[in-house]
């Protein structure tokens, strides 16, 4: 079986299953970590035997370990045979790729695949960046941390390809309207039809505890991450913005600029009143308003596409991404 085979559900990166449940080789993987603040505590893991520093406490336990605590467990994809686990790590280093294929031909060998019909892409990061990033800590939305590169490292990662989209402050009405229409665009069904198994990730600038409340202004059926320091957008390019662009995407064709920024002050004003929504304090917590993301299609573990916003309103068509996973042509 090829590593293209769908040899588990594709929808590991939906609200239909939970992610990156499979034991590491026995090995569970226990990150124990303040709900309340993602910078309450600190601690130290390494990989490829570099240590760093997250903003969480690590500890790592074999099953027939029942006095260690496992208070809080990180799910993650068995690893390779080939590929033995670390004992001083929870993420031992990715293996090497071949000596034979430098990186030039290693990716062009993506962008000539008739599976995935690339039209156009913006510079990706190269793998001294991907490195850069590894080790940057992303927050669910109980605020336990894990490093970036879990997302994409193939010893780690459901799948084969990971889809992950960069959206700006939580209560950007154009970043909500953009997933909102990417889960209309994207069914369950047109999900289990991408041809290489895929998983679509989202990552914001807020606080990780508004986490809750984004997906309810959205209805988005993708996981979310926050990156509140805004490290992993600096780092892949994204940058700040005050334009707030002059063409109306399709994703926002029956939203005119004054009733998008309107309905962002609403969205506001509607959870503040909601028992269950936001409060006062949080109004300032959504993230830089001035902050643009991307989106950026990881396969093995590389950049192989990707797209950077120009101004607030310029995430990727829901109909490029299709063509991109390959749902189109």
């Amino acid at each position: 079986m090829t590593s293209r085979d769908r040899s588990v559900s594709p929808v590991g990166a939906s609200r239909f299953e939970q992610p990156l449940k499979a034991p590491v080789n026995g090995v569970r993987r226990v990150f124990a970590s303040n709900a309340s603040s993602p910078t309450s505590t600190t601690s130290a893991y390494t990989r490829g035997g570099h240590s760093s520093t997250a903003s969480t406490s690590v500890a790592t336990t074999t099953n027939t370990s029942p006095s260690t605590p496992t208070s809080s467990v990180l799910p993650s994809h068995p690893i390779a045979k080939d590929t033995p686990a670390m004992p001083h790590s929870p993420y031992p280093s990715r293996p090497s790729p071949s000596p034979s294929l430098d990186a030039d031909e290693w990716l062009a060998r993506f962008r000539s695949d008739p599976d995935l019909p690339l039209t156009s892409t913006d510079e990706c990061p190269d793998r001294a960046t991907l490195a850069a990033v590894y080790d940057l800590p992303i927050y669910s939305s109980d605020g336990a941390s894990r490093p970036f590169g879990s997302l994409y490292d193939p010893s780690y990662a459901l799948h084969t390809r990971q889809l992950v989209l960069f959206v700006r402050h939580f209560y950007c009405g154009a970043c909500q309207a953009y997933l909102t229409a990417l889960a209309q665009g994207i069914s369950k069904e047109d999900y289990f039809a991408i041809p290489v198994p895929t998983s679509i990730i989202v990552i914001g600038c807020g606080q990780p505890d508004l986490i809750k409340h984004y997906k309810r202004f959205t209805s988005c059926p993708f996981p979310i991450f926050a990156d509140p320091s805004r490290s992993l957008f600096k780092k892949l390019g994204m940058s700040l913005s005050a334009n707030i662009g002059r063409v109306r995407p399709e994703y926002m064709k029956d939203i005119s600029a004054p009733a998008w920024l309107a309905g962002q002050v609403s969205t506001v004003k509607k959870s503040l009143k909601d028992p269950e929504g936001i409060r006062k304090r949080d109004v300032l917590r959504g993230g830089n308003p001035m902050q643009i993301g991307g989106e950026f299609l990881f396969e093995d573990g590389e950049v192989v596409w990707c797209h950077r916003m120009r101004d607030y309103r310029g995430h990727a068509e829901v109909g490029v991404l299709r063509e991109v996973l390959g749902l189109e042509g």
